[in-house]
């Protein structure tokens, strides 16, 4: 019995550690309105991404429309702000991600381009955005 207790231990502290869930559990808020606070970035997330492929001028307007609790002001997140959500290890916990990908559009541009995050490999690309197949996710400030 004291086996299995000390084997749990060691598994949540790997799984905080490895995958740093503990840190995001620690670093993000659940508001139970649609929004996640991030407290060490002084940002408010939507809990989850737009479960639909859309192109970057789609994605921008969804990110300005939405409305999660009740807060105006959001936008289109920038790749340095998808890194570090990518860091802190909340996507795909804390922040649902149901559409089965993490590639999610930011509101970096240069002309027909603009640039996208992929939470799976951790690294940013460009894409034409008229090319609809990536993720939407609102940011605001979390003030």
């Amino acid at each position: 019995m004291k086996r299995v207790a000390i084997f749990a231990v060691m598994a949540v502290l790997l799984g905080c550690f490895v995958f740093g869930i503990c840190a995001a559990a620690d670093r993000f808020v659940k508001n139970n309105d649609g929004t996640v606070t991030d407290t060490q970035a002084s940002l408010m997330w939507a809990d989850k991404v737009l479960n639909s492929s859309l192109t970057w001028d789609a994605a921008k307007s969804y990110c300005e429309g939405y409305s999660g609790g009740g807060k105006s002001g959001w936008r289109m997140p920038t790749i340095d702000e998808l890194r570090q959500l990518h860091n802190s290890g909340a996507f795909g916990t804390i922040i649902q991600n149901n559409a089965g990908y993490g590639q999610v559009w930011s509101a970096d541009e240069a002309s027909a381009t603009a640039a996208f995050f992929n939470f799976q490999t951790g690294q940013r690309g460009f894409d034409y955005k008229t090319i609809g197949k990536y993720l939407a996710l609102p940011v605001r400030s979390g003030k």
